[in-house]
């Protein structure tokens, strides 16, 4: 599992949609949902609904949201 690609999804969740996460991450739209579709595949669920109300994550998403911040944190406190 890439740490980059973790590190988009908890942006996606935190911002609600996939352009402005695109935009804070400074990465093409195309390419951070090609990375989160290469994420949900590799992981095997389905961490965000994609609706006209922008990107809402599933209860499993919500799941790995939850683990994949802590392992960010982790990683984070380590490079301190």
């Amino acid at each position: 599992m890439n740490i980059l690609h973790m590190k988009y999804a908890v942006e996606i969740a935190r911002v609600g949609s996939l352009s402005q996460a695109a935009q804070n991450l400074i990465l093409a739209q195309p390419n951070l949902s090609r990375s989160i579709k290469e994420l949900e595949s590799e992981i095997g669920i389905k961490i965000f609904e994609r609706s006209t109300k922008g990107m809402l994550l599933t209860p499993e998403g919500e799941e790995f949201i939850g683990y994949a911040k802590e392992i960010l944190n982790h990683i984070d406190h380590v490079d301190k």
